[in-house]
């Protein structure tokens, strides 16, 4: 009797192990490519010095995005600045490192930022982030071309 409870007990345990994995690998099948997107590990072709485990992706998942929208807003702001450079050689734009000039209050900037909306969509439009993202390009490399921008 006691090897037949047992026996029944494992059985089940089994199942649920073995549900359980078939739901992980789906999920991790799920999150894996959003992960690898703001990874700064490096591709597949370049040499790593060690790989993390699904779980390690995940727990570190929240820092590599904020680094990437980080990187990816220094970029735009960068190619902005290009293209101002390009039409307006002469302007200093180290000026812009102090923000709006004291007069303009932050309801004026307000006003100022939405009334730029659509030159903005027009000129970020230009800007192509996915591709950067699907050559899997990491961070360092975001930031030589940012640096190779300026």
């Amino acid at each position: 009797m006691l090897k037949v409870n047992t026996k029944k007990h494992l059985d089940e345990l089994i199942r649920d192990r073995d549900s359980w994995k078939a739901n992980c690998i789906k999920l991790w099948k799920g999150v894996a490519s959003v992960l690898d997107l703001i990874s700064p590990e490096l591709p597949e072709d370049q040499p790593r010095v060690s790989r993390l485990t699904p779980v390690e992706k995940a727990q570190r998942a929240w820092d590599w995005l904020q680094q990437f929208v980080k990187d990816a807003g220094e970029f735009v702001g960068a190619h902005v600045l290009s293209m101002v450079r390009a039409h307006y050689p002469l302007v200093d734009l180290s000026r812009l490192e102090r923000g709006y000039p004291k007069e303009v209050g932050p309801q004026e900037a307000d006003d100022l930022r939405a009334g730029l909306l659509d030159l903005s969509s027009t000129v970020i439009g230009d800007v192509n982030l996915w591709r950067l993202v699907r050559r899997k390009q990491t961070t360092c490399e975001l930031a030589c071309l940012i640096c190779r921008r300026r």
